[in-house]
């Protein structure tokens, strides 16, 4: 899209300064961009990493859960899950950067042993319940980062965009509606000038003559 425009020095004042401040915003965007971009990567990197570990963890649960039910009885199994039950506190934070707000959550479970019966149940059962509530805070982190991750991925595209807007349409149309405007208006000087000669040669045609 061109920018139409009226070819007077008014306008080409105008534009000049449109066409600066384009410029730093362009400059601005391309900055925040850039931080942008580290920033992703930087948190692509440690949620990865985060992951592994979580996955890890809840893995290695899962698999002592299973030797908890096989040596525990379907009963004894389904009472103790039924008995052990524990409200915890959940608490979300808002982080702010770079204009992505991303939410921080924690979570506080009280401190407490199982309210199943031990002897009916099995020491894996144990480690299952111990290694579940300790994977609580991965989790939830894990959750946090991804989700930030998200929040990022927007904001990169579109600052992004914005800066594509720039470099590849409203800088180009400023530009070559100021060169049209210094292009009219040296056309319009050339003219002027020429016309005063002709001007000038006249009266002294005329200066002679009388």
């Amino acid at each position: 899209m061109r920018i139409k425009v009226n070819p007077n020095r008014m306008m080409l004042l105008r534009l000049r300064r449109r066409l600066e401040l384009a410029r730093r915003g362009h400059r601005l965007l391309k900055n925040k961009q850039e931080k942008l971009m580290q920033n992703f990567f930087a948190l692509v990197r440690e949620t990865t990493e985060l992951r592994a570990r979580v996955e890890g963890l809840v893995m290695e649960t899962s698999l002592h859960y299973l030797d908890a039910r096989a040596a525990t009885g379907r009963q004894e199994l389904e009472d103790a899950l039924e008995l052990t039950s524990r409200a915890g506190d959940l608490s979300v934070e808002i982080r702010h950067e770079m204009n992505v707000a991303s939410p921080e959550f924690s979570l506080a479970v009280p401190a407490g042993d199982p309210a199943y019966r031990l002897v009916a149940t099995s020491a894996e059962l144990d480690t299952t319940y111990r290694m579940l509530v300790e994977s609580f805070p991965g989790l939830l982190d894990l959750v946090g980062k991804e989700n930030a991750l998200f929040r990022m991925a927007e904001e990169l595209e579109k600052t992004r965009r914005r800066v594509n807007a720039l470099e590849y349409v409203l800088l180009p149309d400023l530009e070559t509606a100021i060169r049209s405007i210094e292009d009219k208006l040296g056309e319009q000087e050339r003219s002027n000038q020429i016309r005063l000669m002709k001007i000038k040669d006249m009266v002294k045609e005329r200066s002679r003559a009388v």
